[in-house]
């Protein structure tokens, strides 16, 4: 069926040879190093917040170059994973995932996962439209949870969030940190294979990274409109190769999506395990015949075989299994000039008789001997006699010379196209000993020999019946004729144009009509508010109550249990409200205190809202601190000019020096370093004129100068404060 799919792309390109879904896997390498590469590009220009990100984005795409990285980054990541998708699917349906080959079938299963959160946490960093609707499902999937709804009131839903750099951060670590971890995990997928391919041949570098630019350049990505918490997005596009469970995530439970996506991704990494009782047996090594040539070591693909000295005295080495690699693919069996190799169930000496004995036949049909997959296909042709063999890799040139020399009159070889066989090297190995450009090299004399080889999909072996010698090239290197150039571009780019086209489809999330009222809280009972006065009335464990009334009538009452949290007991609610668009009279109340009817109004207005305009209201206690405290906030504090960020330099610790003196009991001593300064003006100075007095042991202008401008006064009081704790 996979084949059949294939075989317009082939029709179009002229010739299997050319067929780019044959190279997924070092085209997955290839797009993966331009994503990395640009990502590190974007990753220089962004800016942490919901504000920021979103203007350092903006900012990209008006300049020329930034607009391409980013453009080259954005499809890049598209086909990276539509090629992986696929590189995974013709390992499943060639059979390539039992056995030795376990390790990369699991460490690609992890790694398309991966892919997966890498891209949604991509999109989720430019805090648009797109970001807004995956918050929409954030919030769906934590709020039913305790840990979950503190997460989103600190993070997201209430003034405290600030300029929200903290939740995007931990968003982009995410996406670096598993960007990484991909890397990693290619290693170790390809670990086992010898030689390793990293890359794509010539012709599908330059022409996969040729129209991946080309694209980039007069196809630019743009930008949605911008995270707007007051209005619900109507539609926007949704790329379907990375956010195709977006509409599942928005119509059922996250939770639910998400476990049935693991429970399958566990299942499909579990198919080697399930398979395992129908693994062919490993090779086996006849040791009388094995005379050390290490020739079947350096055609492993698997590197499945390594040599040892031998004892017994009959040849230096001896050719051993390791039986944990081998995947019973059999090209060892055609290195082999002494028949020293050879899979339990397909002797080679068996197969060398079976064609024997059809030649002395003399019936005038020709010998097809070929790979199993494709001569299944040519059952019962009367025209030819079929000999299978498990691989093409497995036919030594010695083979044909004693078919020949029993009387064949046409021998033909068939296996899988170029770059496609199912064992890596199968085709290739076997082409180039026909050719004799590699050992075991069939012989001079039958270099004019009636041998033809075709290298084509199991599914046209009939034209290859009917004519023999039409696909002879093996070679997945070689270089294509302009003709072949020609339609290699032009077929890559269309598919590359429709792919994009895709990721630019419009989607309407259908979140509501209505418009919204957003009520965050997160609350002790009696506790000031944020933006409202009145004398605290604590009530130490008491939970808070809402009612929220629309035109009188009441919509929401509800009592919160409250937390433990920071030694205080809290309740935390986040509530969604759905009303008709209008002029509308809301009403929110808040009943907290110790007496339970006393309450207090927190909004009581007449409000005119459209369809889907939200209306947000975060309710959060006044934070007190100590002057100290807020020195110590100071002090430890130091992203986004939020902090002096004393920590980077000095430590607290007694004896710990960073880059300078450790700042533990330097209330004791601040006193005592300037004669007729006291241990306050001598920190105040410290911060304000730090070359003023110079520690002994440290140097001059390493601490910034500028804090006298950059601080308030109240913030050097505090910090100063919090200094003279350090006794």
């Amino acid at each position: 069926m996979t084949l059949r799919v294939e075989r317009p792309v082939n029709r179009a390109l002229g010739t299997a040879s050319l067929n780019p879904l044959h190279h997924t896997g070092t085209l997955a390498v290839l797009f993966f190093v331009v994503v990395s590469i640009t990502g590190i590009y974007l990753t220089a220009f962004f800016s942490y917040g919901f504000v920021e990100s979103y203007d350092a984005v903006a900012r990209l795409e008006a300049n020329l170059m930034g607009r391409f990285m980013r453009a080259l980054h954005r499809y890049g990541s598209v086909a990276l994973v539509i090629v992986t998708v696929l590189h995974g699917w013709r390992a499943f349906v060639q059979d390539r995932f039992r056995g030795a080959r376990w390790l990369a079938w699991v460490t690609g299963i992890v790694m398309l996962a991966m892919l997966w959160v890498i891209g949604v946490t991509g999109y989720w960093l430019l805090w648009d439209e797109r970001a807004q609707a995956l918050n929409e499902i954030l919030i769906s999937a934590l709020r039913g949870t305790a840990s979950g709804l503190d997460f989103l009131l600190d993070s997201l839903l209430t003034p405290a969030a600030g300029s929200g750099w903290p939740f995007l951060l931990i968003v982009f670590l995410i996406h670096l940190f598993l960007s990484i971890a991909v890397g990693g995990f290619l290693v170790i997928h390809v670990i086992r294979l010898t030689p390793r391919q990293w890359f794509p041949p010539k012709a599908w570098t330059v022409t996969a990274g040729g129209v991946l630019v080309l694209l980039s350049l007069v196809w630019p990505v743009g930008l949605l409109p911008a995270f707007d918490g007051a209005r619900i997005p109507a539609s926007f596009p949704i790329d379907p190769f990375y956010l195709f469970l977006f509409p599942l995530g928005l119509n059922f439970s996250p939770w639910v999506v998400f476990g049935a996506l693991t429970l399958l991704g566990v299942a499909v990494a579990a198919l080697p395990l399930l398979g395992r009782s129908t693994t062919p047996p490993a090779i086996v090594i006849d040791e009388d015949r094995c005379t050390g040539c290490t020739l079947c070591v350096a055609d492993c693909p698997y590197g499945a075989l390594e040599m040892i000295p031998r004892e017994d005295g009959k040849h230096r080495q001896l050719a051993v299994l390791v039986p944990d690699r081998c995947v019973s693919c059999g090209v060892c069996i055609g290195s082999c000039t002494d028949d020293a190799l050879s899979l339990p169930e397909e002797s080679i000496d068996e197969t060398m008789a079976t064609v024997v004995a059809l030649a002395v036949r003399e019936d005038g049909r020709r010998i097809v001997v070929g790979c199993e997959r494709h001569l299944d296909h040519a059952q019962g042709d009367p025209s030819v006699h079929i000999v299978p063999v498990n691989c093409a890799g497995v036919i030594h040139p010695h083979l044909a010379e004693r078919a020949l020399d029993a009387g064949v009159a046409d021998i033909q070889i068939v296996g899988c196209a170029p770059a496609d066989c199912a064992n890596r090297f199968g085709n290739t190995y076997d082409q180039e000993r026909l050719d004799r450009s590699r050992v075991p090299r069939l012989k001079r004399r039958y270099t004019d020999a009636p041998i033809v080889s075709d290298w084509i999909p199991s599914i046209d072996i009939g034209r290859a019946l009917e004519q023999p010698g039409t696909q002879p090239v093996a070679d997945p290197t070689a270089s294509p004729s302009t003709n072949g150039w020609v339609r290699l571009s032009l077929v890559t780019l269309a598919l590359a144009a429709i792919t994009i086209a895709l990721t630019n489809l419009p989607f309407t999330p259908g979140f509501t009509d209505q418009a919204v009222v957003s009520i965050a809280m997160d609350h002790q009972g009696g506790a000031a508010l944020v933006g409202y006065d009145g004398e605290p009335e604590l009530d130490q464990g008491a939970a808070s109550r809402l009612v929220v009334s629309l035109d009188g009538a009441v919509v929401l009452d509800q009592t919160y249990p409250t937390v433990r949290r920071d030694g205080l007991d809290v309740s935390q609610a986040l509530e969604r409200i759905e009303m008709a668009p209008g002029r509308r009279a809301l009403r929110i109340e808040l009943f907290d205190r110790i007496d339970p009817a006393a309450k207090t109004v927190l909004f009581d207005e007449n409000v005119s809202v459209l369809e889907r305009d939200v209306l947000e209201f975060s309710f959060i206690d006044q934070v007190v601190e100590t002057q100290a405290e807020a020195g110590r906030s100071l002090f430890l504090r130091n992203s986004l000019g939020v902090g002096a960020g004393c920590r980077v330099c000095h430590s607290l610790r007694a004896g710990v020096t960073i880059v300078g003196p450790s700042l533990a009991n330097v209330a004791s001593e601040a006193g005592s370093r300037v004669p007729g300064m006291t241990a306050e003006e001598y920190l105040r100075q410290s911060i304000v004129d730090p070359n003023a007095y110079i520690v002994e042991g440290f140097d001059p202008n390493v601490m910034p100068q500028y804090f006298g401008e950059t601080l308030t006064e109240d913030e050097l009081d505090s910090l100063v404060a919090f200094l003279l704790t350090l006794e």
